[in-house]
């Protein structure tokens, strides 16, 4: 591995790792497992907190305008924390780090799990936990995402990364469908329990996983300078800003989709909780074969070019979602959607890690992470204003056109000879 990190475990072979990939390594294998637990509770979760938000409108045609309204609040803290959060990954035990995050997490969810349970439970409550999980996550996510490297050797990074993506993504078939059962029949509260202790699978695993602490060859200047190095360093890089510049664009107006899908579920197909959570489950699955897809990609593909591709058949997946009045139609959309959109992070995700060293890869990946955990919530309140002000349907058409057209505009300027 680059920067002197040799990943190896006693008793795993050559052999062993073409089989099993990243899962022949322990320590990549605990955490994976960790978070297939997690995710589930966070599916469930997420569906579950939607419908409450659908349920505590004023009306159904300000439905979509709440949802965005969450979004925009998680989006909040990862503009402010994204920056520190990837240099302190870069200087800390990374291991320390997530235990830290994930326990912020587990205490927010069992907060909301609590106020819904006493039916107490207000749109602003939620909005004030929904920002502290996304403060939580603003740590989170970069700091896992740095660690991949340090659990697997390089040549099985994009392995990992894939199922990295499948262990988001798997959940989300089964997490919805069950979230939408819980809320069908016993209420949302219990899917929030459910989510705050699923959060203790992973708190095991960091706790088998052997500390991780920062490179100590490395010259420290100060968080603030650190911080600025790594924003001088992708806009140094024109292939890294190039994927930067696509990826704003898939998150503002085209993964908003699945923030707005209870809104889409009753008002559009006029389905229930049960109805959100099978079209959040087909989202799911195709999601699920996206990553399934990254995770064998081998690098001899032309990675540019699958993540221009994937983001035009995104594109033109949402702009037939919105045209969808029944679950069948709807159902159909959505597996392409998915797919398309994992895709196009995997490729993204893979590209950033083997384009960036190691010592700059917490910043350039907390970077990533504002992206898709900051600019997709801001992206949701957009298209859920813009919705109340035309309808939901003729806003997500549009942005599946717009994604359609900027994605395939965008093969003239991206040296795709750089994104091998």
């Amino acid at each position: 591995m680059p920067d002197g990190h040799d990943v190896s475990e006693p008793g795993s072979t050559p052999i062993i790792s073409r089989r099993f990939g990243a899962l022949a390594y322990k320590e990549f294998r605990l955490l994976w497992a960790g978070l297939l637990v997690s995710n589930t509770g966070s599916w469930m979760a997420t569906l579950a907190q939607g419908w409450l938000v659908v349920e505590l409108s004023p009306n159904q045609t300000l439905a979509p305008f709440y949802l965005g309204l969450v979004g925009f609040v998680r989006a909040i803290p990862v503009f402010l924390l994204s920056g520190v959060a990837g240099t302190l990954a870069d200087r800390v035990d990374r291991r320390r780090l997530l235990i830290i995050s994930q326990s912020a997490l587990g205490i927010s969810a069992l907060a909301l799990a609590i106020l819904s349970q006493l039916h107490v439970v207000k749109i602003w409550h939620v909005l004030v936990l929904a920002a502290v999980s996304a403060a939580g996550l603003s740590f989170d996510a970069p700091t896992r995402q740095s660690l991949v490297p340090h659990l697997v050797p390089k040549g099985q990074l994009m392995n990992a990364i894939g199922l990295n993506s499948a262990a988001f993504n798997g959940p989300a078939i089964i997490g919805p469908a069950l979230g939408g059962i819980l809320v069908s029949t016993v209420g949302v509260a219990d899917c929030f329990y459910i989510n705050a202790l699923s959060y203790g699978a992973v708190l095991l695993a960091l706790g088998a996983i052997s500390p991780k602490p920062p490179l100590l060859d490395v010259e420290r200047r100060g968080i603030w300078h650190e911080m600025l190095d790594g924003l001088r360093y992708v806009r140094s890089q024109p292939a890294i800003l190039a994927i930067f510049a696509l990826a704003v664009l898939m998150s503002i107006v085209a993964r908003p989709y699945i923030q707005l899908m209870p809104a889409f579920a009753k008002g559009v197909i006029h389905r229930g909780a049960d109805g959100l959570g099978i079209l959040m489950a087909v989202s799911g699955a195709g999601a699920l074969g996206g990553s399934i897809a990254t995770a064998f990609i081998g690098a001899q593909h032309r990675r540019g070019i699958l993540m221009l591709s994937s983001g035009i058949a995104s594109g033109a997946a949402l702009f037939c979602f919105a045209l969808t009045r029944n679950v069948l139609s709807a159902s159909c959309a959505l597996v392409v959607l998915g797919a398309a959109i994992m895709l196009f992070m995997g490729m993204t995700n893979t590209l950033l890690q083997t384009h960036t060293p190691l010592v700059m890869r917490g910043r350039v990946m907390s970077l990533y992470t504002m992206i898709f955990l900051g600019f997709m919530p801001l992206g949701a309140w957009l298209l859920g204003s813009a919705a109340t002000l035309t309808s939901l349907p003729s806003t997500l058409a549009i942005a599946g056109a717009l994604v359609l057209v900027a994605s395939a505009a965008m093969t003239r300027f991206i040296a795709l000879r750089d994104l091998a």
